[in-house]
Parts: C-alpha cells; structure tokens; sequence
C-alpha cells in the first residue's frame, strides 16, 4: 500500500496541476491531502491505516527539490528494498532528492527484526550519499564520499545470518559478526570485501555433508560436537548488473580451511563455485618449519599437500556437489595433472 502511495505521489508531481487551491481526498485505507503554491503543488501529506499499524508522511516539492519525510510503524525488508531508486529506470527524474524515513520495526524474519531504524540518503540521478542503522546498531550500512572522489561503502551486523537471508544469498549461516568494506558506483557496480566471525553452518544445509566430511580429521571440534563452527569468512566481491564474482575467498575453522572462487546470479538462482579444503591446514602451518617438507607445500592452501577439490553448482532449485577424490593426497605442485574440472 505505501508503495502503490508513493508511486501516485510521483504521478501527481509530474504531471501538470489544474488546481488553484488545497485538497484532501481517500484512497482506500489512506487519507492524502495536497497543497498547491501558484496552480502548482508544493507538499503533500498522507495518513495509511492498515492493520492497525498508522503509516505517515510529508512530501515537499519545489522546481529543483524533493524533500521525503517519512514515518512507518511496520515494513518487511522485501518491501523496504522497493524504495530505492533505481538509476537505469529514472532517466526522467531531474530533482534532487533529500529521504528521511524512521522505521519502527524493520521486519527480516520470524527471528529476527531491527528496531527503531533511520534511513537517510540524498539522490542526485545517484546515491550522494546514505545512512542506515537501527537503534542498537545491530545493522549498519552507508555511501559516503571520499576525498578522491569515489564513494565509500560500509556494511556491518551483529548477525551475518540474518543479513544473507535477507539478501536471499543463504539461509544456510547462522549468526557471526560482519564487516564489509568496499568502493560504491551503484547498487549493480560496486566492490566489497566483506569478513565474518564466529558463525555456524545449518546442520540441515546441503552443504553440511560437505563441511563435516572435510572436519573428520579435525579431533578438536569433534571433541567438542563443533563441526558446524567457523571461525571467519572473507569473501571479496564485485558486483557487475545482477552478477555477483568473488575470487580468492576463505574460510577457517577449527583444524580446517576453504578456499574458493567463481560467480553466482540470484536473480537467475544461478552459481557456480570452484574450491579446495585442507582438512589438516593448521598443522600443515607447522610442518612447514621442516626443511626437507617445505616443497610438499605451497603458499596458500590450494597448494596445500593435504587437501581435496571440490565444485557447487546451482542451477534453479537444483545444487549439485562434486568431489575430487583424487586430489586428497596430491601435493599442490602436481594437483593440476588431474584437473577433472574444466
């Protein structure tokens, strides 16, 4: 509904006015009122009452300006995410636009919502810049300028999982502190590198089958039933339109590390992922001290003398997991001779 409001006030913007005074009418469940300066209109107040949950804003408008005030009790991210401008589809919107908008619940899931939330950001046929967080700061987000030129871009939460369930990237990771730094151009081109801590794998995820038979050689988190517990995640990003690429990512816990690459496309439910897990990757560390050792392992733990390949692809609701079985007890230096992937 706020929607559907929000789009007839833009109608009513841009088009010509033939009133020469002020008017009030009903739109279902919402109650607008205009106000015209000169046969044209100048502010526009709108009142939504909708499942008991009151919906109010102030819209002020002048030749060069739209200035957005808005205030809302109840929204679900999904519906939250339509507000925002979208560059290719508004060639025909030649105001600068200043958006204030206080929400008291930002509805994410059954588990999980972020209160007391403020949104602000300045439009200019761009993000000028933007500011989001809620009242504990739970989740941040902001485009601001930098010295150069470009725009900075910043990303934090208390709970990654949430985040990426939000975002419909997963819903397969649970908890953990994030950290995502990056350059903005536009919402469909940007880079982020984004790091998380302390998080855990749904047990029910098909990627948990993967996960804890790369940890059955990692006593400690077996000791202690913590197979599904990662200790950090660092994944740098470039957005391209929907595209989503990621290269050199990692991932540690315990006694074992991931690395892995390649690009996936939400909009699509497309993914293709190319990875190596070293099951032993922490011990390797000290083996390595060992003179007549150091050329069994490589820099980095693709080249690692212990560890196995593996491949995702997604396609629709299909995921399909390959494994390697050759490449376990390969070392790095010879593990391309059996390159079964490409």
């Amino acid at each position: 509904m706020i929607r559907k409001l929000f789009n007839l006030s833009f109608f009513i913007l841009f088009s010509q006015s033939i009133f020469a005074y002020d008017y009030e009418f009903k739109l279902d469940d919402a109650l607008i009122s205009l106000k015209f300066d000169e046969g044209k209109i100048s502010e526009i107040k709108f009142e939504i009452l909708r499942n008991n949950q009151k919906h109010f804003g102030i819209i002020d408008y002048s030749d060069k300006e739209l200035n957005i005030n808005l205030n809302t009790s109840i929204i679900t991210f999904d519906e939250f995410k339509k507000f925002f401008p979208k560059p290719q589809k508004n060639n025909k919107l030649n105001k600068k636009i200043n958006f204030n908008w206080e929400i008291a619940e930002l509805y994410i899931s059954n588990e999980y919502s972020l209160y007391s939330n403020k949104l602000n950001f300045t439009y200019n046929k761009g993000f000028e810049l933007l500011t989001f967080y809620d009242s504990k700061k739970d989740f941040e987000f902001s485009i601001l300028p930098n010295l150069n030129g470009d725009k900075q871009l910043y990303l934090s939460t208390r709970n990654a999982g949430q985040f990426f369930y939000a975002q419909k990237i997963t819903k397969n990771m649970i908890g953990g502190a994030l950290i995502g730094k990056g350059t903005f151009r536009r919402f469909d081109d940007y880079d982020l590198t984004i790091k998380v801590k302390d998080f855990s794998v749904n047990k029910e995820s098909k990627f948990y089958n993967l996960i804890f038979t790369s940890r059955l050689l990692d006593i400690f988190s077996i000791l202690q039933n913590k197979q599904d517990e990662f200790n950090y995640l660092e994944v740098p990003i470039q957005k391209k339109g929907n595209v989503f690429n990621f290269d050199h990512a990692i991932m540690l816990g315990g006694t074992v590390a991931f690395s892995f690459k390649g690009d996936a496309n939400p909009s699509q439910k497309t993914a293709k992922v190319n990875g190596t897990y070293g099951p032993l990757y922490l011990f390797e560390k000290n083996f390595k001290n060992i003179p007549f050792l150091k050329e069994f392992f490589g820099k980095n733990i693709e080249e690692s003398l212990i560890a196995a390949d593996f491949k995702v692809l997604k396609n629709g609701n299909k995921t399909d997991f390959i494994f390697n079985p050759l490449s376990v007890l390969t070392p790095g230096k010879t593990r391309n001779f059996f390159d079964i992937w490409e």
